[in-house]
């Protein structure tokens, strides 16, 4: 499909932008894969500061099906602040809220 299994890249390009890692396995500052970790991350799995995916882990997680994190938006949602069909946490917002 033209991406790596794992792709792992940290730093800056010749134009000074970080760069991106893209793979099924991605690992970098930002990253885009099946399975994602960096600062920024998306895919199927991602786990960092800023995660978007179908699971997400980090400080602000949204997610199409569960969210953990600090801020946490999906609809099984866990966190601090959570919103979600089913939320878990201190403040949240939902149909099944704990």
């Amino acid at each position: 499909m033209g991406y790596p299994l794992v792709h792992v890249a940290f730093g800056c390009n010749t134009r000074g932008r970080p760069r991106i890692a893209r793979g099924v396995i991605a690992v970098g500052q930002r990253a885009i894969g099946a399975v994602a970790c960096g600062i920024v991350a998306g895919g199927l799995v991602s786990i960092g500061v800023v995660s978007f995916g179908v699971v997400s882990l980090g400080v602000v997680s949204v997610a199409l099906a569960s969210a953990v994190g600090v801020n946490a938006i999906a609809p099984y949602a866990i966190g601090v602040t959570a919103i979600g069909i089913v939320a878990h946490g201190i403040a949240t917002v939902g149909w099944v809220a704990h």
